[in-house]
C-alpha cells in the first residue's frame, strides 16, 4: 500500500482533516486489515479497482462510501485499486504528530498487520488497533468511540441515480447527505458551458473525472483535486462533457442562541 499526500489542514475552525490518494499494489500480495473502527468520519472515493471493505461491502470504480465514526468495518481485502481517502475529526492528530508518536512507540512495541503489538513482563502479547493506539499515546487519554450514527459504512452507486438539472448547463446526481453536519457526496456533469459555484458556507472539493474544468485562467484535467476552503467561493467553469465528483465537508456548528 502506498499513499500520495493530497492535503491536510482544517475543514473549519477546530476540525482537522487529511486527504490522501491510496494505491494498493497488485501481484505482490493482497492488502488485509482486520475488522475495526475509528473515532473519526471518512469518505472513500474509489478511483479504480474493487476493494472489499467487509461484510458484503464490495465497492467498484466510480463509487463512494461514507464511513461513520464508531461504526465497524472490515475485514478489508484490497488488491490493485486506487482510493481517494478523506478523514476528519475535532480530535484530529496531524501527520507530523502521528509520525513522531509512531516512532516513539516503535521503541516499545511493533506495528504489525494493522495492530500495535506489545509484550508484557510475563511474555504475554497484547494487541491494539494501530492507528487508535497512536491517537491514545499522543492525546494521553483512552480513546472512546462515539455511538455510530449509522451501523455500517454506506456505499453509493452513482449508476443507480438519475441526473437532475442544477442550473442552466449543469446536472447533478445527489448521492447522499449525512449527519447533522450535512456532509454530502454529489456528481456533476456539464451539458453545456456553464459555471458551478462552490459556495463559502463549508469546505468543498472536487475530483475531476472527465474532461477539463477551469478556475479563472487555469485549466485542469482528470485526476485533479480542487479545494474550496470554508469562507471561500470558487467558480468552476467547464464545457459540455466534463464530469466531477464533489465532496461537501461538515458545515460548522452554529453558536447556540439563548432566549
Amino acid at each position: 500500500m502506498h499513499r500520495k499526500f493530497v492535503r491536510e489542514g482544517e475543514v473549519s475552525p477546530g476540525v482537522g482533516f487529511t486527504a490522501d490518494l491510496v494505491y494498493y499494489e497488485g501481484g505482490h500480495g493482497i492488502f488485509n486489515a482486520p475488522r475495526h473502527r475509528h473515532n473519526f468520519d471518512q469518505i472513500r472515493f474509489i478511483v479504480s479497482g474493487d476493494p472489499d471493505f467487509g461484510h458484503g461491502l464490495e465497492a467498484a470504480g466510480g463509487q463512494s462510501a461514507f464511513f461513520p465514526a464508531g461504526a465497524h468495518y472490515g475485514p478489508e481485502v484490497i488488491e490493485q485499486a486506487e482510493v481517494l481517502l478523506i478523514q476528519w475529526s475535532p480530535d484530529w492528530v496531524t501527520r507530523a504528530q502521528h509520525d513522531e508518536t509512531y516512532s516513539e512507540m516503535q521503541k516499545i512495541g511493533e506495528f504489525r498487520d494493522g495492530y500495535y503489538v506489545t509484550v508484557d513482563a510475563e511474555g504475554a502479547e497484547h494487541r491494539a488497533d494501530g492507528r487508535n493506539a497512536v491517537w491514545e499515546n499522543f492525546m494521553g487519554r483512552e480513546l472512546t468511540y462515539p455511538t455510530p450514527r449509522y451501523p455500517q459504512p454506506i456505499l453509493m452507486n452513482p449508476e443507480g441515480f438519475d441526473w437532475r438539472p442544477l442550473n442552466e448547463g449543469v446536472s447533478i446526481k445527489s448521492l447522499g447527505r449525512f449527519t447533522e453536519d450535512d456532509v454530502y457526496v454529489s456528481t456533476y456533469k456539464w451539458d453545456a458551458r456553464s459555471v458551478l459555484d462552490l459556495s463559502p458556507e463549508r469546505m468543498q472539493f472536487i475530483w475531476v473525472s472527465e474532461g477539463e474544468v477551469s478556475i479563472g485562467s487555469d485549466t485542469y484535467g482528470p485526476r485533479t483535486v480542487i479545494f474550496s476552503d470554508f469562507g471561500e467561493s470558487v467558480l468552476v467553469e467547464a464545457a459540455e462533457g466534463a464530469k466531477v465528483v464533489s465532496f461537501g465537508m461538515p458545515v460548522p456548528a452554529r453558536a447556540s442562541v439563548h432566549i
